[in-house]
């Protein structure tokens, strides 16, 4: 509400305080604040500010402005602070999962999506201008958002307060004036401060309600969205209100309540339990299954033949004769481990190998392999891009590219799952930043494959690169299984091409081929390739030979093709709509309960397919994944399509 009574104010100033420093030639924000105040605190506020700016966590600036306003006292607006309490959570799932209840609670739609975005926000200065119903961002730069000015408490415009940071009193003030702009429906925040993980919802019917944990100690995730509701027409009277309108608010406290001190904090163990029986109540509880011998079309699971329609083992090399001779004949030769990491005293023959035959694979001046296919993502993403970079994901690529697009620290946005009209209308938002365009190849849960040649259009007609990570696609797609590029018939192929061996090829690793400059750049750069003891060399030569079985037996890869369109002819045959020109089809069934039940029944039949659930997936859409190999038989491919169908 409004304040209503007087106050005896002399010439009011806004100061406001901006520090950054320089970083590959741009500029990085280290620190912001403002504060309005009278005339006689101009200096020590002024001198306040400047030391924040100088002891900051973010590092000590190059760049430190100072702007100082004498403000029309007459336009100044007075309000009464919003009504505070604080939620405690233990955990910063129970955390966001409260903020979702809050804003369902005042009627916003999507609130889920709405802190799934929240979640996602990393280095952003302002806030995010969000319509509440479309999920359209209302802003003009979306890397600069809406900044929330001209703004102080009442109380220190007649009275020095304290000059270091109160996250509390400042996010208040902000919150104030926020909720009482034209069409905001409510704001959400969590801190950016690596060291407090508190957040708060607000709105005019709420209030000021902070919520304990939102986040882990230490992440960098942090910012605020303002759910919009109204008229897009009218979005520019907000932006003008929130960035331009000067506010004093009254009745702002320097701390919150506290919490009783006999109250019961449960310890960290204690935590870790709840967490655990949550997770069985919701049915997103995991184990592991112990498989019994040699990985192929039929396994043993506690002594019972088991036929395998869930790995990722697609062309049946995991226990290739050759494979295993390979790896034995590199044993005896090199040795077990590498011994350190490739930079310093793990380089060895079949490693360099590797990397030749693989470029030689994907058509491509050089290659570099890695660990796993998870370092292989995180390590070139994060090597590739860095703060003041955009990189645009799709909303269904894989964790290892989700987890490097956030190490990578660059501002990221997600795009609608292969919808490139989407992907276009946010690049042009962004038309001057450099970036990078990334996504799965083959997506791992769903099965579909990435419209790549518009992709590749689109991304080089704004200029950025692109990072393609073909898990999935390699030895599956395309008429001989080189993937992607092959199975549009591309001679134009993607900056970066990231893969697996652990996959179709039958080993283990992850490799990236490209141009030998990216290459050498990402020895250079990529933290995993440079901190990690390099793989096995026994394992490296297991990786050649399944690359050369590949591309001297193509037959296996037109075998595995021909399963999947037995697969998906069968399927139809009982009324079941399936299409795949992959190595996987989902069986969508929605509730994580049932997907787990049929995936048991499934297993009581002595068939094994997996049941994919949240956060693998998103919630309600909880699927089995049928994994296909080239070795399956038309009978067995049949007895899993009844199987399936009798529980339906």
């Amino acid at each position: 509400m409004a304040y209503n009574g007087e106050i005896n104010l002399n010439k009011i100033y806004s100061l406001k305080m901006r520090a950054a420093k320089e970083l590959d030639g741009r500029e990085k924000h280290v620190s912001g604040a403002e504060r309005l105040v009278p005339e006689s605190a101009v200096i020590p506020a002024a001198e306040s500010l400047v030391n924040r700016a100088l002891h900051h966590s973010n590092g000590t600036p190059d760049i430190i402005n100072l702007k100082i306003e004498l403000q029309d006292r007459s336009d100044i607006l007075h309000l009464d602070a919003l009504p505070v309490r604080t939620i405690k959570t233990h955990t910063s799932q129970e955390g966001q999962e409260k903020m979702c209840e809050l804003l369902k609670e005042i009627g916003v739609p999507h609130a889920e999506e709405i802190v799934g975005m929240l979640l996602k926000i990393r280095g952003m200065r302002g806030a995010m201008l969000l319509d509440s119903c479309t999920l359209e961002r209302l802003e003009k730069d979306p890397l600069r958002g809406v900044r929330v000015t001209y703004m102080d408490a009442a109380e220190s415009a007649v009275r020095n307060s304290n000059p270091e940071k109160n996250h509390f009193s400042e996010a208040l003030i902000l919150a104030t004036k926020v909720v009482h702009a034209p069409n905001i429906q409510a704001e959400i925040c969590i801190s950016d401060d690596t060291d407090y993980c508190t957040g708060y919802v607000a709105s005019k019917e709420l209030g000021y309600v902070r919520i304990t944990k939102l986040k882990e100690q230490g992440s960098r995730v942090g910012g605020r969205i303002f759910i919009y509701d109204g008229d897009q027409a009218d979005k520019e009277k907000t932006i003008d209100y929130l960035e331009k309108q000067s506010v004093l608010v009254h009745g702002v406290s320097l701390t919150p309540d506290k919490f009783p001190e006999e109250a019961h904090l449960p310890s960290r163990i204690e935590e870790i339990r709840d967490d655990l029986n949550k997770l069985k109540e919701k049915h997103l509880h995991r184990s592991m299954l112990s498989i019994e011998g040699t990985q192929g079309t039929h396994v043993k699971i506690n002594e019972n033949d088991v036929l395998m329609f869930s790995s990722n083992n697609y062309l049946d090399l995991a226990n290739d004769a050759r494979l295993k001779a390979a790896t034995v004949e590199a044993l005896e030769k090199y040795g077990v481990g590498a011994g350190g990491s490739r930079l310093i005293s793990g380089n060895m023959q079949p490693h360099r190998d590797l990397e030749s035959l693989v470029a030689k694979f994907k058509g491509t001046e050089a290659a570099i392999t890695f660990a796993t296919g998870y370092m292989a993502n995180v390590g070139c993403i994060q090597a590739l891009c860095g703060e003041g970079d955009v990189i645009f994901s799709d909303e269904l690529n894989h964790a290892s590219i989700i987890d490097g697009c956030r190490l990578s620290r660059a501002h990221i946005v997600v795009y609608k799952h292969c919808d490139m009209e989407d992907l276009e209308n946010k690049i042009r938002k962004f038309s001057n930043a450099r970036g990078m365009v990334v996504s799965d190849a083959v997506f791992s849960m769903d099965g579909d494959i990435a419209p790549l040649p518009e992709l590749l259009e689109i991304s080089k007609r704004y200029g950025l690169i692109t990072l393609i990570d073909e898990a999935h696609a390699t030895g599956v797609i395309g008429a001989t299984g080189h993937g992607i590029c092959e199975h549009f018939n591309l001679t134009v192929k993607p900056d970066i091409l990231m893969g697996t061996f652990s996959k179709a090829v039958g080993s283990q690793g992850g490799f990236c081929c490209a141009g030998s400059d990216i290459i050498d750049y990402i020895k250079n750069r990529a933290r995993s390739f440079i901190f990690s003891t390099a793989p096995s060399p026994a394992i490296a030569a297991a990786s050649s030979e399944g690359i050369s079985i590949i591309m001297s037996e193509p037959w296996r890869v037109k075998s595995l093709q021909k399963n999947m369109k037995l697969l998906c002819k069968i399927f139809a045959k009982h009324g079941v709509a399936a299409n795949s020109d992959s190595a996987i089809l989902p069986v969508i069934l929605g509730e994580e309960s049932k997907a787990m039940e049929m995936s048991l029944k499934l297993l009581q039949d002595g068939i094994l397919v997996s049941a994919i659930r949240y956060p693998t997936v998103k919630r309600g859409s909880a699927r089995l994944r049928i994994a296909l190999m080239a070795a399956h038989t038309e009978d067995e491919i049949k007895r899993v399509v009844k199987s399936i169908n009798k529980y339906i």
